[in-house]
């Protein structure tokens, strides 16, 4: 009996050696205890990085140096007057309930990805949509009040601030430009025009009943006039876009426009939603813009052309091929489909509002980390290149590039596409190719509920973006949702 015993505990310490080699396939780190655990747990789309480095995917040319915090509403803008990227980020530091934003706008050398100088925010004042670029260079970004993260109600206390920062990274002006802040969902930015007049949409009063306004501002900050309508309180406010004399805006009341010098009402289409996304104007004059689920397209009078159901929520604008094909990405939410992974990205025909083809991605959700399906949004507008590739990017992991026909060119892993970083985490910065080819994609990784962020500059054949009115979000490098030339 007593030998049975014996035999029986080596055996099984025999197989404790056995087991760890088994659990080390896993990519989980040669060694697991308990911190790693529950580093990874903090962001599962993050793996602790225990195995060897492994070398740069060929197509990416550099990594910007590291960002304190995140990356998440704010966007690349570029500036080819001093080579220049500018970016925000909107971070969280550490644990999220309770924690301190590490907010920031930066200015990031496009030759190497050094970073050029770095503008400390308030805190709290988190940057929630792109940096614009006036005429002049002046960098100009709104803020919202956001004391932490999960944002899970509106206080009555909150403002939203306009900054006005100089090239170099200096503060011209900031002002209140709304007493409460917009749905969590959804950016904002100012829209320039030509002559650096800005407009914004802004809550100007929470009491019953709710108003908002757009609002047009000097380049110093004064005011020249407002526009002020009936909306509802908590609701996305969607930037305004500028085509030639007028100015489009999508709200919960519907959709105006309104002389761009005077401020006076042209026409008011009605309709309205919670989320919306900023209008996108085509070269026949077609205005595009969502609300909720569907895709509104109305002629320049504001009568409706048609409407295409998109069978999930939509939280990012549009884009407009050379051809006038347009692209949109969804959300999962309120998806139709209760089997679907990820949001749709379709190809819609701009004359009638027919389905050209629908770009499936369900099969790219499956995490080999922790063996499940993770669900992911299209939370950004894609980019079109000259060479007509369309690139858009997914909450989980992946950026694609599809042909003009739909079919796949090739795809990106930020999981697995520079040494030593683990990313492809939530993002609501939108793409932009530069006029070298060059695909920026901002992305943010988290180990320990530490964020850090940096842009990966990924070489491609498009040569620059499409000739078209939208090829990108916010309509230009300078992101000025401006159609005037």
């Amino acid at each position: 009996m007593r030998s049975k015993i014996i035999i029986t505990i080596f055996l099984v310490f025999l197989q404790i050696p056995l087991f760890c080699l088994q659990f080390d396939s896993l990519n989980l780190g040669k060694k697991v205890g308990f911190k790693t655990i529950i580093e990874w747990e903090l962001n599962i789309s993050s793996p602790p990085n225990t195995e060897p480095p492994r070398p740069n995917d060929p197509r990416l040319l550099w990594v910007s140096q590291q960002m304190e915090g995140r990356i998440y509403w704010p966007s690349v803008a570029i500036s080819t007057t001093s080579n220049t990227l500018y970016i925000g980020n909107s971070g969280i530091d550490g644990e999220p309930e309770g924690a301190e934003y590490t907010n920031a706008v930066y200015a990031i050398n496009m030759s190497d990805g050094k970073i050029k100088w770095r503008y400390d925010i308030d805190e709290d004042h988190v940057i929630k949509g792109p940096i614009v670029i006036g005429p002049d260079e002046t960098l100009y970004f709104i803020t919202v009040d956001m004391p932490y993260y999960p944002y899970t109600f509106r206080d009555k206390n909150w403002k939203k601030y306009l900054y006005a920062l100089t090239s170099s990274g200096t503060l011209k002006w900031k002002k209140v430009v709304s007493p409460t802040n917009p749905h969590f969902w959804g950016t904002t930015s100012p829209a320039i025009d030509s002559d650096g007049t800005l407009y914004i949409h802004v809550c100007i009063s929470t009491s019953p009943p709710t108003y908002n306004a757009l609002i047009a501002l000097d380049s110093n900050g004064d005011e020249k006039w407002r526009f002020e309508f009936p909306a509802k309180e908590g609701t996305v406010w969607p930037p305004p876009a500028i085509w030639q004399d007028r100015i489009y805006l999508n709200t919960s009341s519907g959709l105006y426009a309104i002389s761009k010098s005077t401020g006076g009402l042209i026409w008011h289409a009605s309709g309205g939603g919670q989320i919306l996304t900023t209008p996108v104007i085509a070269s026949d004059e077609t205005i595009y813009t969502c609300i909720d689920k569907i895709l509104y397209a109305y002629y320049s009078t504001g009568d409706k052309k048609w409407k295409f159901n998109a069978k999930a929520l939509v939280l990012a604008p549009p884009v407009i091929a050379e051809d006038g094909t347009i692209y949109l990405g969804t959300t999962v939410k309120d998806v139709e489909d209760d089997n679907k992974k990820a949001g749709y990205f379709w190809a819609i025909v701009p004359s009638t509002g027919g389905v050209k083809w629908m770009y499936n991605i369900d099969s790219y959700m499956y995490d080999e980390y922790d063996h499940t399906w993770k669900q992911s949004d299209i939370y950004t507008p894609a980019v079109v290149g000259k060479d007509v590739t369309v690139y858009f990017t997914t909450e989980y992991r992946y950026t694609f590039a599809l042909n003009s026909n739909g079919t796949l060119k090739e795809y990106y892993d930020l999981m697995d596409f520079a040494s030593g970083w683990r990313g492809g985490t939530v993002t609501y910065s939108a793409l932009v190719i530069d006029e070298n080819g060059i695909l920026y994609k901002p992305d943010s990784n988290s180990i320990g509920g530490k964020y850090n962020a940096s842009i990966f500059a990924i070489k491609t054949q498009s040569g620059g973006l499409a000739n078209s009115p939208c090829p990108k979000g916010y309509c230009n490098y300078k992101n000025t949702n401006s159609y005037t030339k």
